[in-house]
């Protein structure tokens, strides 16, 4: 039985966007950057679906990770779920199990950096400000990535969304003390075409901005303790440039954290 439309566009979604996040996970999280730091491998992840397979795979390489769509050509471990809708359970933090094929003495490791996606979870809230800051950062990072494949991946309203504006950036920053720009993350649309970016955009100046003061401010946005709106009440939060596409981006945002979390 082939998986629905919008449980395939989630699939899509973890891998073209939360996938990429490992990165985040292997720079800043000293014991997982341990476990990959000597790593070369090729890991496949997917599902059957149908009389197909829906997969990416996922190169390691001595501390970095590069993510692509499709199957590998030679994987040394596969993971393979019996449909579409379990592995996304898994994914969300539910419970499946997948047939394993390989190097087994690749899976703990490869589970370990899958379960550290679980940081964005609502109901992971961490206690230590080092915690806080990585949960925040690699949120941010997943939902700017997101939205771009959103788009790319050929939903019609966030296409129509993207299609009309002409070139226009949209913002996110957290503030750290006297840093500003602590964490921050763009995503870039342009006449129909998105892309997302780490850092600060200075080609041009924002057309939305979404400032959060702190990290503490961004947790409780982030984690629904506070609605959006509420957050820009309180002072979690403050978007500079027009309110109104920045309702319209926040709705997507809500949309797709739904589908991931």
């Amino acid at each position: 039985m082939s998986a629905s439309p919008q449980d395939i566009m989630t699939a899509r979604l973890f891998f073209n966007a939360a996938f990429p996040t490992i990165q985040v996970l292997l720079d800043d999280d000293p014991k997982l950057h341990k476990k990959f730091e000597h790593v070369q491998a090729t890991v496949q992840f997917g599902a059957k679906n149908g009389g197909e397979l829906l997969c990416c795979h996922m190169v390691f390489d001595n501390g970095t990770i590069a993510v692509a769509e499709g199957p590998a050509e030679h994987p040394d471990l596969t993971l393979t779920f019996s449909s579409v809708e379990k592995m996304n359970a898994l994914l969300r933090g539910g419970l499946a199990i997948p047939s394993i094929k390989g190097k087994l003495s690749l899976l703990p490791k490869v589970l370990s950096a899958l379960m550290g996606l679980m940081i964005m979870s609502p109901k992971k809230v961490p206690k230590d400000f080092a915690g806080q800051a990585l949960k925040v950062k690699c949120s941010l990072y997943m939902i700017t990535r997101a939205l771009s494949q959103y788009n790319k991946l050929g939903d019609p309203d966030m296409q129509e969304f993207c299609q009309r504006q002409p070139d226009r950036i949209y913002q996110f920053t957290v503030a750290n003390g006297d840093d500003p720009n602590y964490i921050a993350c763009y995503l870039r649309v342009k006449a129909g075409q998105s892309k997302s970016g780490h850092g600060v955009y200075t080609r041009r100046s924002p057309f939305v901005h979404f400032c959060f003061k702190s990290v503490e401010g961004a947790m409780k946005v982030l984690l629904k303790e506070v609605e959006f709106v509420e957050g820009v009440e309180k002072g979690y939060v403050e978007t500079i440039g027009s309110p109104e596409y920045a309702c319209y981006l926040n709705d997507y945002m809500s949309i797709l954290q739904g589908m991931l979390t």
